[in-house]
């Protein structure tokens, strides 16, 4: 009987064994397969939860640039976006907008907001764009003293999303990019992005460099042609070295029509072909 009892011990300590759990639970609704080496780390998503004028309340009510101690949690629409969606991932991965809960009538400016999950921006199509209806979280500052902000924190939740669309890709000679950018609005830029091939021409250049764009140069079909269209604050390659007079290079970005007579890219980035 004693040795009957000592084999149905070690069978069920066998049985608990094999069937013990991985201590990491992967997220309710996800079939991600978690490695039990790795622990799954879930973001806090706890805040206090209150209406955006109360949120403008309780900024207004702080020091000047004395974030709260408290996490808090706002709803609303998106009504504006104040960091370009194109201009995420490569100048920025996180985000800043505007907020309201009650139609626009008033709204509170979110600053250095991450993705869901507390993840960075890392596509132009992931940005909420206005309309967007979500939840936030973070804390609440009185910005200089005079304007109410959350900041530092991330998008809990995504109820409806107005998306970003991917621009179309336009090839275009000089010419043909100085024609289009003149169509354009005084001061208007345009929705597509263009690659332009051309040469550096010798007027009207510039080889300063500051945050690894080129202050300005321009380009034309030819080798030696005039001032056709502008490269304005381009990216150089390098970060540091100014593009050549001579050199043929291809600038890809957006169109802009400057002061209604001069056809630009502003911001753009340049490509050597032939230096």
């Amino acid at each position: 009987m004693k040795k009957s009892i000592l084999i149905l011990a070690a069978m069920v300590a066998m049985v608990m064994v094999g069937c013990k759990e991985s201590p990491y639970i992967p997220n309710p609704g996800t079939t991600d397969q978690v490695p039990d080496s790795m622990p799954v780390i879930i973001p806090d998503t706890n805040g206090i939860e209150i209406s955006v004028d109360s949120a403008i309340a309780i900024c207004k009510s702080l020091p000047a640039d004395v974030a709260t101690s408290e996490i808090y949690k706002l709803t609303g629409v998106l009504t504006a976006n104040i960091t370009n969606p194109d201009d995420v991932p490569g100048k920025y991965k996180n985000i800043n907008f505007k907020l309201s809960d009650n139609g626009g009538k008033t709204s509170i400016s979110c600053y250095y907001i991450n993705n869901l999950n507390n993840k960075k921006f890392m596509k132009m199509t992931d940005v909420p764009l206005a309309g967007s209806k979500l939840t936030v979280r973070g804390q609440l500052i009185n910005y200089k003293g005079s304007t109410p902000e959350l900041k530092d924190g991330f998008i809990v939740r995504i109820d409806t999303m107005v998306r970003p669309t991917i621009p179309d890709t336009i090839h275009a000679t000089c010419a043909e990019a100085k024609t289009a950018a003149l169509a354009l609005p005084n001061g208007g830029t345009s929705t597509d992005i263009y690659i332009i091939e051309g040469y550096v021409q010798s007027a009207g250049y510039s080889s300063e460099i500051s945050r690894g764009q080129q202050k300005w140069f321009w380009l034309d079909d030819v080798k030696e042609g005039s001032k056709v269209f502008e490269a304005y604050w381009c990216d150089v390659p390098d970060g540091v070295t100014p593009v050549p007079v001579g050199a043929k290079v291809r600038l890809t970005g957006k169109l802009m029509n400057y002061n209604g007579n001069t056809a630009e890219m502003k911001n753009g980035k340049i490509t050597i072909l032939e230096n």
